[in-house]
C-alpha cells in the first residue's frame, strides 16, 4: 500500500480541538482497544473518549489500585489489568492474556512513556528510556499482531513527541555504554525510535490492512514531567518563578483532553484511510522540517526514513534475541 507524503492534508482541525470534535458522528460500539498509559495525562483521556463512543478499553497498568481511582469516574467498558512496561516478560504475559480474550484488536495506543530521568538501566543493561518507551512497546504489539491482523483494518499509534528532534537513533551507543548519559538525547534517540516504529510497522503490515502512525501530541503538562525539578521546568519556560504555568506556556500548551485529540483522530479518522506510517500533529499530518520551521513543529527527516526504520527493526530484534 503506497503510504502517501509526510506533508500535512488540511484536516480541518486544529491544535486545541477537542475529543467530541474529533470523533463526532463516529459510532465505534464493538471495537476493542488497548491504550497503555491509559489511566494517567493524555493516556487518561483517550480512554475516556474511547470509551464514550462504545469501545472496550484494556488498560495494562503498574498499580491496580490507583488506576481504578483514576479510571473510576468513566462511563464505559474499560479493563484495568497489571503491566510493567520495564519488565518485558510481564509485557508478554498481558499481550498474550488479551490475545486469549479478544479474537480481534481494532486500536494499540502505545501511550505511555518516560521522560528525562536519572540513568538506570533495565534488562542487558539498556538505557531505561530507550527499554520502556520502545522495546516495550515493540513487545507488546509484536505479541499482539495477530490480533491487529484480523480486524478490518486496525490502527497503530505510538506517542513520540517534538523532543524526537534532539537525537537521531544513536547508532553506534543506543544505551550509553561509551559516553556519558544525557538524559535530553536519551528521550529524543527514544521519541525517534518510537516514530521510525510506526514507520516500520507500517512498512511491514500495511499490505494486509494495518496501519500505523506516531503523534505528536503537543505541549502539556502531565505526570510525564515528574522527573524534572522545577527550577528546570523553570528554565526552560515552562513554568514562571512561582511555579505556575508560564505565560507563553499557556498560550502553547493543551490541556490533557486536547492533547488526545491527534491520537484520536489518527487511531479513527477516515482522512487517514490511503496513508499510513505518518508523523501526526495538531489533528493533521506533520511537514517534514526544514531550517525555518518553527522549534515546536515538524518532524526531523531522521524520523521519517524507511532505510532507518527497518534498521531499527532490525537492531530491535537483535536486543531481545
Amino acid at each position: 500500500m503506497a503510504r502517501g507524503a509526510q506533508q500535512k492534508i488540511g484536516s480541518g482541525f486544529v491544535a486545541k480541538s477537542e475529543p467530541e470534535q474529533i470523533l463526532a458522528g463516529k459510532n465505534l460500539t464493538g471495537k476493542v482497544a488497548v491504550v497503555t498509559g491509559g489511566y494517567s495525562g493524555i493516556g487518561l483521556e483517550t480512554t475516556r473518549a474511547l470509551a464514550a463512543r462504545g469501545v472496550r478499553v484494556y488498560v495494562p497498568v503498574r498499580s491496580i489500585e490507583k488506576a481504578q481511582q483514576a479510571l473510576a469516574d468513566i462511563d464505559g467498558d474499560v479493563v484495568a489489568d497489571a503491566m510493567d512496561l520495564s519488565d518485558l516478560a510481564s509485557v508478554r504475559a498481558y499481550g498474550e492474556a488479551i490475545a486469549g480474550r479478544e479474537s480481534k484488536l481494532d486500536y494499540l495506543i502505545n501511550n505511555a512513556g518516560i521522560m528525562a530521568p536519572p540513568e538506570t538501566r533495565l534488562g542487558k543493561q539498556w538505557e531505561s528510556q530507550f527499554a520502556v518507551n520502545h522495546l516495550g512497546h515493540f513487545v507488546l504489539t509484536t505479541t499482539l499482531l495477530p490480533n491487529l491482523l484480523r480486524a478490518e483494518r486496525a490502527r497503530v499509534v505510538c506517542l513520540t513527541s517534538i523532543g524526537h528532534r534532539r537525537s537521531d537513533i544513536r547508532w553506534e551507543d543506543i544505551h550509553f555504554l561509551n559516553e556519558p548519559y544525557e538524559k535530553w538525547t536519551a528521550y529524543g534517540q527514544a521519541k525517534t525510535a518510537n516514530a521510525l516504529f510506526a514507520l516500520g510497522l507500517d512498512m511491514r503490515y500495511g499490505a494486509q490492512g494495518l496501519q500505523a502512525f506516531s503523534v505528536h501530541p503537543g505541549g502539556i503538562l502531565t505526570p510525564l514531567q515528574r522527573h524534572l525539578p522545577k527550577e528546570e521546568m523553570v528554565a526552560m519556560g515552562w513554568l514562571d518563578a512561582n511555579g505556575e504555568l508560564s505565560e507563553l506556556a499557556s498560550k502553547m500548551f493543551k490541556s490533557p483532553s486536547q492533547g488526545c485529540t491527534t491520537t484520536l483522530w489518527a487511531a479513527t479518522s477516515e482522512q487517514l484511510d490511503s496513508l499510513g506510517g505518518q508523523y501526526c500533529e495538531d489533528c493533521d499530518v506533520a511537514n517534514v522540517a526544514t531550517a525555518e520551521s518553527p522549534r515546536f513543529c515538524d518532524v526531523a527527516a531522521w524520523a521519517t526514513s524507511e532505510e532507518s526504520a527497518e534498521r531499527l527493526w532490525q537492531v530491535t530484534e537483535a536486543m531481545l534475541a
